[in-house]
């Protein structure tokens, strides 16, 4: 069963943090962006730059009149003409020997990266951040000289793409600040799709960080959102943190990331239920200790409960039930149909999987629902008093388990199925 009109939450556009001083490239004014640069066919010195897709310089010859080596720099672009903001910059030198490449932002502060002198490129350690302006330095030694090695310093701006470029966020889970139990996942969920080849890098831009050591991984569900999970349930007490560093970072579909987004939330005390389907029962545990066992109802004929572990997704002192809402019955005339608004309702599925008490089922101890595990209303009030986001409700003895991605039931993956590498 489930509420009318019901969605998951969401952060529309999460909260941006401080810029990062890294050198990061993006989308929009692009043009601009290249037009500080000097086009390759014309060589200028340090002085100056011409329009095009590339920068060249170099100083003066040295004594003896011999020619200066020529530098030029190139930052790769799309085929609209946009800055490629996690690809590296390309420099090549005319005359003479590549020797050292920096790179510093406005402030002047230094942006980590490699140069591989060999290939003639220079990668960003994390990818260009969007509105801000950096100066790439070059220096390169004219062949048969000895003496000041040429240099140049290029200028450019990482411009901010517009709405329809950018990538962001329409939530990540757990909320700030949350505390949650022992097996609320990680989940991050993206506007717009993540290409496949692109995801390695988006997942390399999510951090988790613990108080304590945890061994965790992302699973991929789909080009929209991706999980994190510890391999077995949190320890209560750990501080969870969450870094989305995508500033600048690309979704492979022509869109970059203009923000980085922090979450930071707690775990709390392991509360867990296990229902027997079978049995009818619910027993309910804090930190290993039995609390209570519940009479429940579970799914009639038809109307199986989802089976596995299903971490509460969260919980409302209210909701609507309709069963057209979920596919049941929509004629006011049918068997199966219903339009109730009922008490203590705990939210295990996106597809309408609830624990809470029905007014038209006031004895539990069958199976007679219409998929949700039904309490009486004492026990259903006591119950919805005690869980919270995040803790591991498993129903045993159904014929199937919810699919994980069906809400928060991650762990219905086994931890090899988990850390599978996933196919494209």
């Amino acid at each position: 069963m489930t509420r009318t009109g019901e969605s998951a939450r969401q952060d529309q556009t999460g909260s941006p943090r401080g810029r990062r001083r890294r050198s990061r490239a993006a989308t929009g004014a692009a043009a601009a962006l290249v037009a500080l640069l000097l086009a390759g066919t014309a060589a200028c010195s340090s002085s100056g730059h011409a329009a095009g897709g590339s920068a060249s310089g170099g100083s003066s010859a040295s004594s003896g009149g011999a020619a200066a080596a020529t530098i030029s720099v190139t930052l790769a672009k799309d085929s609209a003409g946009n800055v490629i903001p996690d690809q590296p910059v390309k420099i090549a030198v005319r005359g003479g020997t590549l020797g050292s490449v920096t790179v510093a932002d406005s402030k002047g502060d230094p942006v980590p990266g490699t140069l591989d002198a060999t290939a003639g490129t220079w990668t960003p350690s994390t990818p260009f951040a969007v509105g801000v302006a950096y100066t790439l330095s070059a220096s390169a030694t004219a062949t048969g000289q000895t003496g000041k090695p040429t240099t140049d310093q290029v200028p450019f701006t990482v411009e901010t793409p517009g709405s329809s470029s950018s990538m962001l966020l329409d939530s990540i889970t757990p909320e700030k600040g949350a505390v949650v139990g022992v097996a609320m996942p990680v989940s991050v969920v993206f506007s717009n799709p993540v290409a496949d080849s692109a995801r390695a890098v988006v997942e390399k831009q999510l951090k988790v960080t613990t108080s304590v050591p945890v061994t965790g991984a992302w699973h991929w569900f789909s080009s929209t959102r991706v999980d994190w999970r510890p391999e077995s349930y949190w320890k209560s007490g750990t501080q969870v943190t969450v870094d989305a560093d995508l500033d600048g970072v690309s979704n492979g579909n022509g869109r970059i990331g203009i923000h980085d987004y922090e979450h930071k939330f707690t775990i709390g005390s392991d509360i867990e239920a296990v229902v027997d389907a079978p049995a009818h029962t619910m027993k309910v545990t804090e930190n290993g200790r039995l609390l209570r066992t519940l009479d429940v109802d579970t799914g009639g004929a038809g109307f199986q409960t989802w089976g596995g572990t299903m971490a509460v997704i969260d919980k409302e002192s209210e909701v609507e039930m309709t069963s057209c809402s979920v596919g049941i019955q929509c004629n006011p005339n049918g068997p199966n149909y219903y339009d109730l608004k009922l008490p203590f309702d705990v939210h295990l599925t996106f597809s309408g999987t609830y624990v809470h008490y029905s007014s038209g089922d006031q004895d539990p101890g069958d199976s007679s629902s219409h998929g949700c595990v039904h309490l009486s209303k004492p026990d259903a009030a006591w119950f919805y008093g005690i869980v919270q986001e995040g803790d591991p409700v498993t129903v045993n003895g159904v014929p199937k388990n919810a699919d994980p991605d069906n809400g928060y039931a991650d762990f219905n993956l086994t931890w090899s199925q988990w850390t599978a590498p996933q196919s494209s």
